[in-house]
């Protein structure tokens, strides 16, 4: 019977024969992640990881705009080196827990196959609640800010300020877009 880790690492095999990385230190930090003994012990293979104190985010996809991303403690970073130097750091001192998600085609199904899937533990309660929130957050921010060119514009009219009007307008026009993109 092959334990926990051995399916990670039966997993993160699979990867590295199946998928081809365009950035090659991801491809290093994987074989690393493969090879070394007390690596699978911290590593959980999840979703959503950007909410977790050490989230790696690696997706495979061809049309992705950032193909690596490392959340650590609220920051983000696109160098894969600075993931592989705290995870093995950590196997020699924290023993912190790290959080990964890949953007590869039938990831959930891997995942529940070798049964190595795990909740996030830090996922907020309504990510959906907290998402419209911002968009509407967002909304109110910009009309407010339109309210405000809207009176500054009035201002510059009344002194003749043609120059003012046009930026104000201008402004205005491109903040009333953003509103009707969302």
């Amino acid at each position: 019977m092959i334990n926990n880790n051995q399916r990670k690492r039966q997993f993160i095999e699979y990867l590295l024969q199946k998928y081809h990385h365009v950035n090659p230190t991801v491809t290093y930090l994987l074989n690393y992640l493969k090879t070394q003994p007390n690596t699978m012990d911290s590593i959980i293979f999840t979703e959503n990881v950007k909410y977790a104190p050490r989230g790696i985010y690696i997706s495979y996809q061809q049309n992705t705009q950032v193909p690596f991303v490392y959340y650590k403690d609220q920051l983000s970073y696109t160098m894969c080196e600075q993931a592989f130097h705290d995870i093995r750091l950590n196997s020699k001192f924290n023993q912190q827990k790290f959080y990964l998600e890949l953007n590869i085609p039938d990831y959930f199904q891997q995942l529940y196959y070798l049964d190595i899937f795990e909740e996030n533990p830090f996922l907020p309660e309504n990510e959906e609640l907290i998402q419209s929130t911002d968009v509407h957050l967002e909304r109110l921010s910009i009309e407010a800010n339109i309210q405000q060119l809207s009176r500054k514009l009035d201002a510059a009219l009344e002194k003749h300020q043609f120059e003012e009007v046009s930026y104000y307008l201008k402004q205005i026009e491109q903040l009333r877009g953003e509103l009707n993109e969302n």
